[in-house]
Formats: C-alpha cells, sequence, structure tokens
C-alpha cells in the first residue's frame, strides 16, 4: 500500500496572508465568517464565494478545551468558557477586518451536553453579534459532510466522511450532496482518552485494549454503513495532524494535507509507535500540535478503528469541515 496524495488541491484552501486582503475597501464578492465552536478547539474560517467555490481568505484553530468541565460537573466551567470568550473576542475583530458581513456560529458536543448551555450560548451571542446555532450530533454529521463533499474535487464521489472530535465523533455517508446514512457518537478523542488513558506511555496492551473495543462498539454503530466503492474522508484536527505527521511536516500546510492519503497500514505503525512514547515526545512530533499531544493516540485510534471496523485500507484528509458546511449553508440560505 502507497500513502500519498489522492488528487492535486493546487489552488484551494491556502491562507492568505491577512494584510494582503484585509485593506481592499470594499469586498468584490460575497464574504463569509463561520465559527465554530467545538468540545476541544475553535475554527475559525473567513472565505469568499466565486461562483464555483469556496476561497478561504483566513482560517484559525485554538485550542480552548471547553469539554473538560462537562466531563467531570456536567457543566461548562467557567475557566473554559473564559477561555472561550477571548478567543471569540478576538476573531469577531477578525471578521470585521475582513468585512465578513455574512457570518453563523454553532457550537457542539460539550455545550449541548451541558446542563448550563443556555447561559453560554446567551453569552457568546453577545460576544459574537449573530446567532450561535446549538447542533445536534446528527445536525452536526450532515452539515460536516456539505461541507466536505462541496469540494470540487470530492463532489461526484461517494463519499463516507468521518469527524473524530473532542467530545463525539461523527460519520456520515452519501454521494452526489445526499445522505443516506448519519451517525454521532460520544467517541471524541478527550473522551477516548478519559476512557482508556491514565498515562503516557500506555503501552501495547492498553493500546489493544483500546483498539478492540472500539473496532467491537464501531461495528455494530456502523452496521447500516457501506464502505463500498466509497471514498472515505476524514476531516478535523486528528486527521490533519496525522496527514502532517506523515509528511514530518513542521508547519502547518494546507496544500500538502488536503486529500492526502492515509494506509491502514502506516496508521497501524504509527500507533504502535505512540504507544511506546512519553508525553514528551509525543507533544515533538512533527505536525502534532503540542497543546493536542495528550489526545492524539486516542483520535488516531478512533480513525484506524473505523477503517477496521468498515474493511476500508485508506483514508483520505480533508481540510474542510464543519465551518465550510455552515458557510455552504448559510450561502445557499
Amino acid at each position: 500500500m502507497t500513502t500519498g496524495p489522492l488528487l492535486s488541491p493546487v489552488g484551494r484552501h491556502q491562507e492568505l496572508p491577512p494584510a494582503q486582503r484585509c485593506r481592499e475597501t470594499t469586498p468584490a464578492l460575497p464574504r463569509y465568517a463561520a465559527f465554530d465552536i467545538g468540545s476541544n478547539s475553535i475554527k475559525f474560517l473567513v472565505a469568499e464565494w466565486d461562483g464555483a467555490d469556496l476561497q478561504t481568505l483566513d482560517h484559525r484553530s485554538s485550542t480552548t478545551r471547553l469539554v473538560e468541565g462537562v466531563l467531570t460537573t456536567g457543566e461548562l466551567a467557567e475557566d473554559a468558557v473564559e477561555r472561550t470568550e477571548t478567543v471569540l473576542r478576538d476573531l469577531r475583530k477578525a471578521a470585521d477586518q475582513w468585512q465578513a458581513d455574512r457570518r453563523i456560529a454553532a457550537a457542539t458536543s460539550a455545550v449541548r451536553d451541558s446542563r448550563n448551555r443556555k447561559q453560554f450560548l446567551k453569552r457568546i451571542s453577545g460576544l459574537l453579534d449573530c446567532p450561535v446555532l446549538l447542533l445536534s450530533g446528527e445536525e452536526e454529521a450532515e452539515i460536516t459532510f456539505h461541507g466536505v463533499a462541496a469540494d470540487p474535487f470530492l463532489q461526484h464521489r461517494e463519499l463516507l466522511v468521518t469527524e473524530v472530535g473532542g467530545g463525539s465523533s461523527q460519520w456520515t455517508q452519501g454521494g452526489e450532496g445526499a445522505i443516506e446514512a448519519r451517525l454521532s457518537a460520544p467517541l471524541g478523542c478527550i473522551r477516548v482518552r478519559d476512557r482508556f488513558v491514565s498515562g503516557y506511555p500506555i503501552g501495547g496492551k492498553c493500546l489493544a485494549s483500546m483498539l478492540l473495543t472500539l473496532e467491537k462498539q464501531l461495528k455494530e454503530a456502523l452496521r447500516d454503513f457501506s464502505a463500498r466503492n466509497r471514498t472515505l474522508v476524514a476531516v478535523g484536527g486528528t486527521a490533519t495532524a496525522l496527514a502532517a505527521l506523515v509528511q514530518e511536516l513542521r508547519q502547518f500546510d494546507g496544500e500538502k494535507i488536503h486529500l492526502f492519503s492515509v494506509s491502514a497500514d502506516t496508521i497501524q505503525r504509527i500507533l504502535e509507535k505512540l504507544s511506546r512514547s512519553e508525553l514528551a515526545r509525543l507533544q515533538a512530533l512533527p505536525g502534532v500540535p503540542a497543546k493536542r499531544a495528550d489526545i492524539f493516540l486516542p483520535g488516531v485510534a478512533v480513525l484506524f478503528s473505523t477503517l477496521a471496523a468498515l474493511d476500508i485500507d485508506r483514508l483520505t484528509v480533508s481540510v474542510r469541515g464543519l465551518r465550510h458546511g455552515l458557510i455552504e449553508r448559510l450561502r445557499k440560505a
């Protein structure tokens, strides 16, 4: 099996220097901003629609670990909420600077699972000055799928899209923009870490137990899914970090990561190596943000178990995701 790019994504999804575009007095094309308020991180996208595809102007990701208080108390912790507000305040300024007047925000697993979600949504809506959608797991899966399927390189393929988040993971299959099956499960990388990992290195026995349990769970959960004649597309921070690690990229490079293909054999070898690594070594891995190091192995384990459960020999990574689907939804409204 080989590992490499599926298609050349040259010209798409590149991050342009903000100073290069923010100086425009009046944007020539409709300009959109999306705020994806996730369990582990906040992802922000500013893009223009050129008539054929979204052109990325600004893309940022910031770790906030919003879910951690929810896992222990059932409520969003105040310090996590304040971290989230600080990031969103800066992103609101960025959207203003980009003159992105069409905006949409969405919160996912951490917020929907919390008892104090109404108070949080009120605070964040006021800060962003735009509605904040509280997505169900199924809505999150659908919108993510549409964001991926709108990619000109993938829009005519039969797809199975998987996203490993912090609190939950999603799987959606379909083709030509139509959804045939969808699933959201509490198998985000933070939850899987808390379930299986007590310290690093985790060792071979812990890895084997984790993979066996996840594969068994996913075989049952994904019984209505079929991988035949489909491209498995993985999105989210775990997937993009995996593609960067395989290529030993020291800095995020969207053009090299987007549509990069990784074999199941390669992922298995990576997992075995990670299981023998101390946390300090994981934090030094090329392409893996240091703040993601403690949840990277559990996230990769969910991806590998998805391949095993569906008997697929490789996955393709996309830099697209929920934020692209949110803009698609806003654009077509």
